[in-house]
């Protein structure tokens, strides 16, 4: 849950991967975010087959978001290698042409999810092929500062409400877990139900 983006393509060819990190660490630097780098250059500068053991590219991360990755396969797709030892042992996503990331920036705020989307802009159109995005803001889809305002000040108050929801919950006497559950989920569909999100409900 949050204000997040998600996104997937692949590198245009595998020569332009050290000129991609060296740019996107320039960038970083400047706003003094931490960065890792895995492999930084594909063997003879070509694509081969997966297999699902070698990482390149680079991680960076801005305060309070969560990673953005810029990292990907031995064939030049894009992925998250956290979910690597998942997809080596899942043939049928192995099979996929494509694997989406995601990065949850809602508490990094408006500022740093701009220099993200902005960022993409520029890699997407000088380093990757077959590139998509679905920003939750919509930002990336506008380019409009006030679209971006307003669905970060509607997450923000979804989060709100949920957490006073939480606060206020009651578990009583239950202490077995899945019935703790249930109840749980019981109460925030019958509170949500009636209140919705609407930020003009009080």
């Amino acid at each position: 849950m949050g204000l997040s983006i998600a996104y997937t393509g692949r590198l245009k060819e595998a020569k332009v991967l050290p000129d991609m990190i060296e740019e996107i660490v320039d960038i970083v630097k400047i706003y003094d975010w931490q960065y890792t780098v895995f492999e930084d250059k594909y063997p003879e500068d070509k694509f081969y087959d997966t297999s699902y053991e070698d990482v390149y590219g680079i991680i960076f991360s801005p305060p309070k978001s969560e990673p953005v990755f810029l990292t990907f396969l031995f064939d030049g797709r894009m992925v998250d290698p956290f979910l690597l030892k998942f997809i080596k042992n899942d043939e049928e996503r192995q099979k996929k042409d494509k694997f989406w990331v995601f990065t949850k920036t809602q508490y990094a705020g408006i500022e740093v999810h701009k220099v993200i989307i902005r960022l993409f802009r520029y890699l997407s159109d000088k380093y990757l092929d077959d590139f998509e995005m679905s920003d939750d803001s919509r930002y990336w889809e506008t380019d409009d500062e006030a679209v971006l305002q307003e669905s970060f000040e509607r997450f923000d108050f979804i989060m709100d409400k949920f957490a006073e929801a939480l606060d206020e919950f009651d578990a009583g006497e239950t202490t077995d877990k899945e019935s703790l559950v249930k109840k749980l989920l019981e109460y925030l569909k019958n509170k949500f139900g009636d209140e919705g999100f609407d930020q003009g409900s009080n």
